[in-house]
């Protein structure tokens, strides 16, 4: 009986940092629109997949540029795969934007490469609260992939911005509170327990 009194606080808090993160990823059954642009930002290429993608399973995009690479979105980032090589040409802008097509996506708050092994060289990236760019500006690429991967804020999307007030203090969620309170039983339990024993 000692020994399950010892491993209870010890699985609880496992299960409740467990079940407290397990989120789905920002992009998770969500539409995008992808378009590619070439010469400059504004400038919209039409040998692409461009158009509007719900992400499930599976590769969204099957033509990245002109009969080039793939892209498979899911979770929180998304794999540009290339077969084989050949070069971007020089521009100001040569790559593409994916963005959140109905402003119900959480607001991206990062956007990074995470591993290469298609392009030689790293693309520009840039973002704001509803797009990601990624801009290839002539690099070389051959058969690989690039891993990119991008960080949110949880339960706020874009659309929500222009009715959040900035000056308010989040107020956590009562399963927040469940927890804290929890943990402080637990963790008054077994100082009693020790001061006792």
């Amino acid at each position: 009986m000692n020994k399950l009194f010892k491993w209870t606080p010890i699985a609880l808090a496992v299960w409740c940092s467990v079940t407290g993160v397990a989120n789905a990823g920002v992009f998770d059954g969500q539409t995008i629109h992808y378009q590619y642009f070439f010469h400059e930002s504004d400038t919209m290429y039409s040998h692409a997949s461009n158009g509007d993608h719900v992400i499930g399973s599976g590769v969204e995009i099957a033509n990245v540029v002109d009969g080039y690479g793939t892209l498979d979105i899911s979770d929180d980032g998304f794999v540009v795969n290339f077969d084989r090589g050949t070069s971007f040409n020089s521009a100001t802008f040569n790559g593409f934007v994916i963005s959140d097509l109905y402003d119900s996506m959480d607001t991206f708050t990062s956007f990074s490469l995470v591993s290469n092994t298609g392009v030689a060289g790293a693309p520009v990236l840039n973002f704001d609260a509803d797009h990601l760019s990624v801009n290839w500006q002539g690099l070389g690429f051959g058969g690989g992939s690039l891993h990119f991967i991008t960080t949110s804020i949880p339960g706020l999307a874009t659309a929500d911005l222009a009715t959040a007030d900035s000056a308010t203090t989040p107020v956590p969620e009562p399963d927040s509170y469940a927890m804290f309170m929890a943990g402080l039983g637990l963790m008054g339990f077994m100082a009693r327990r020790r001061k006792n024993g």
